[in-house]
């Protein structure tokens, strides 16, 4: 007896000693949400990695509120640190190796400048690495322009605004993001334009809009369709208006994502867009986040990365948590939060993932101006490894991954529904339907109800046949059966 209240102490002692341990390198909690969209604890996908600061990147000057961060395929980090009017190169060890912060122009724009040299104005919000041409292409807000300069300071265009009939005169250009696609077309968001992203060539053209925000018929919509209605006029949503993106993501599998106020009138603030500006994102990626906007202050959707496996990850810069969400937009997890700690934000402004599929979040809060870099935990590997297995067809070897989940985490209803869907396809329907249902998903165990049913249909079909003959005996009899037969035999020998 003694011995056994000797270890239980000192099986506490551990345990508490561990949690302190873990709570204080890591503040921030993690959750997904049930069925019922109420909160679930889960275990950390993400832990950080490093913090990096101006004296980290072997800087005198700090950060002033920084507004973009971009990752490059070599892993260099580009920051448009906009309160210095300057951009920074980060390498992989996150030193500083570039500081750009006076641009030359060619002998072109110099002679149509009057000027060999030009710098950022404060405010420049966005910028874009193209790894095809080397070329840094620089959204220079205040001063209504893009710029497009080598990493040593060259410039070799200056864009600004395109001359076309569809875009009004009056209106100013104020480019807030830019993308290039493989093509060497740019988006370009503007600051004061709200029917999507302006499409630019290479020549300074305007081709057209992109990806606008598509408005859903809401109760106030059909309300002033039904006063104006009765007052005879013509049905009009002119109060209601598409919201600008607040952010623009170009991936490797050539579509763009992006990102858009909360409302109730846009069909969806996540959006993956294809060629045609069509979201081909289902809209249920914003439910989660609508409904924990119900549970927390409002959400600012600020900022949107995808990594090399898919997984979307936005952030949220008024609660400052990171919402992460894999390829088929199932929820993985909701972290950080608040706070002056590692692994807390007080202003995260932009975000971008690495070849790693590290998370970087740029925090522009002049009590941090720091980066943030944030690594999957093994629970969020095996959460990866499981998704990646089965999308492979590797139906058997996704469920020990998945299993390994649930052993760190029995609430993870995702991982009971991946199990569900692995032996759904190995065509052990019995279990999968246990696994559906322990997942609270409805429609994949109806599925997996109605496989099961064909076969034991299938596999029971001669007994199935036999039971019906012999049915058909017991009722009709045999001389009534063998007067069908003759009617029939005779009528097809005629």
């Amino acid at each position: 007896m003694r011995k056994t209240i000797v270890f239980l102490l000192a099986l506490a002692l551990v345990l508490t000693s561990s949690g302190v341990a873990v709570s204080a390198a890591q503040p921030y909690r993690t959750y997904t949400y049930d069925e019922d969209s109420t909160p679930v604890p889960s275990t950390n996908a993400y832990q950080v990695m490093t913090v990096i600061d101006a004296a980290a990147m072997g800087l005198d000057t700090p950060l002033k509120d920084a507004r973009d961060i971009f990752v490059d395929n070599s892993d260099r980090v580009f920051i448009m640190d906009s309160g210095n009017s300057r951009i920074l190169v980060l390498d992989q060890n996150y030193k500083c190796i570039i500081e750009l912060d006076k641009f030359k122009l060619n002998e072109e724009l110099a002679a149509k400048y009057g000027k060999e040299e030009i710098t950022l104005k404060k405010g420049a919000a966005g910028l874009f690495f193209r790894e095809s041409n080397k070329l840094l292409y620089i959204a220079d807000t205040e001063n209504d322009r893009i710029i497009v300069s080598d990493l040593e300071g060259n410039v070799s265009k200056i864009y600004e605004k395109p001359v076309d009939e569809l875009l009004d005169p009056t209106q100013q250009f104020k480019p807030k993001k830019v993308i290039v696609d493989n093509m060497g077309i740019m988006y370009v968001t503007s600051g004061n334009i709200n029917t999507g992203a302006l499409l630019i060539d290479s020549a300074g053209s305007f081709l057209g809009f992109y990806g606008t925000n598509k408005l859903k018929e809401t109760s106030e919509m059909k309300a002033e369709r039904f006063w104006r209605s009765l007052m005879k006029q013509a049905a009009s949503y002119e109060t209601f208006q598409p919201v600008e993106f607040n952010n623009i993501f170009w991936s490797e599998d050539r579509f763009v994502y992006t990102v858009s106020p909360l409302t109730d009138s846009v069909e969806s603030s996540v959006s993956k867009l294809n060629a045609l500006g069509n979201n081909v994102f289902p809209q249920a990626i914003d439910l989660m986040t609508l409904q924990t906007d119900r549970k927390l202050n409002r959400i600012v959707l600020q900022d949107i990365t995808v990594d090399n496996e898919g997984a979307v990850t936005v952030v949220d810069s008024n609660n400052c948590r990171l919402y992460q969400y894999d390829e088929g937009c199932n929820l993985l997890a909701v972290f950080g939060g608040r706070g002056y700690q590692q692994g807390l934000f007080l202003q995260p402004v932009s975000i971008d993932s690495d070849s790693q599929n590290r998370i970087l979040i740029l925090d522009a809060d002049k009590n941090k101006n720091t980066i943030t870099v944030m690594e999957q935990t093994f629970y969020g590997q095996m959460i990866r490894e499981a998704n990646r297995l089965y999308n492979l067809g590797l139906y058997q070897e996704s469920i020990e991954p998945w299993n390994e989940v649930l052993r760190m985490n029995a609430n993870y209803t995702q991982a009971y529904v991946g199990l569900g869907k692995a032996y759904m396809s190995l065509g052990e329907y019995k279990q999968a339907m246990e696994y559906f249902e322990l997942g609270k998903d409805a429609v994949d165990y109806g599925e997996a109800k109605a496989l099961l049913r064909d076969e034991i249909i299938r596999r029971n079909f001669a007994l199935v046949a036999a039971v019906v003959v012999i049915g058909m005996f017991m009722i009709l009899g045999w001389d009534a059966i063998v007067k069908v037969w003759d009617k029939l035999y005779w009528r097809f020998k005629k």
